[in-house]
């Protein structure tokens, strides 16, 4: 018999994740509607990028709030193509890890058109190494060569999903799919590495998915709202 994996059921899996869900559809509307005015929108738009909000401070204070409006505002522009506004992000964006600012700037482009293009960062495809949680569901001997060859990949893998129910007509399905997937290998890499008994002190799976994904803020204000 299967052995149920308490950080994967310790919580109502279908309730976590609708709620996901829910929280990425507001993160969605938050960014399209975001305009970087004041420093406090820039502060609210680095608190829901995961990786990237300890650079908050530096980058506001390097790059200058003119220069920041018009990064975000080229990743906004949808009649340029996707490598001209990430290439335009990073080069106007001053301060933090560059590698880290590019994955921001694809993490923005997933959220603000989840229909048109899915989530590509270092921890889901890195093109340098051939690493990332896509490589983990590909077939025996295939190896992702080049973008357009990962964006197939993803576009396969959103069909997939469709298929046993997840059928939201975007692309945030695989977002949460390949951050699970990434979060379940960490977990089982700290699991070699620690006591099991501090291991069960880690957040569930779906939980630190979320974590990731950035949407703590937003599940606080959907369990606000149904409190």
């Amino acid at each position: 018999m299967l052995d149920k994996d308490i950080n994967n059921t310790a919580s109502d899996p279908k309730k976590s994740l609708s709620l996901i869900l829910d929280s990425m559809k507001m993160k969605s509307d938050f960014l399209s509607k975001l305009t970087i005015t004041t420093h406090e929108d820039a502060k609210k738009l680095f608190e829901i990028i995961f990786y990237a909000k300890k650079y908050a401070d530096e980058v506001i204070s390097q790059t200058g709030l003119p220069q920041l409006s018009k990064a975000y505002s080229l990743l906004k522009d949808t009649s340029k193509s996707y490598d001209e506004r990430v290439e335009g992000f990073v080069s106007i964006v001053k301060g933090g890890n560059k590698k880290d600012i590019e994955d921001m700037a694809k993490e923005i482009i997933h959220f603000i058109e989840p229909d048109k293009y899915p989530l590509w960062t270092r921890w889901i495809w890195n093109k340098e190494r051939n690493t990332g949680s896509i490589t983990y569901v590909l077939k025996d001997n295939i190896t992702l060569t080049s973008p357009s060859e990962f964006f197939e990949a993803l576009s396969e893998l959103k069909s997939v999903l469709n298929v046993f129910g997840l059928d939201t007509g975007n692309y945030y399905p695989t977002s949460i799919f390949l951050v699970y997937a990434y979060v379940r290998l960490l977990d089982y890499t700290t699991h070699l590495a620690i006591d099991k008994k501090a291991a069960g002190l880690l957040p569930t799976h779906l939980t630190t998915t979320a974590l990731v994904l950035g949407l703590k803020p937003f599940i606080k204000v959907i369990k606000y709202a149904h409190s």
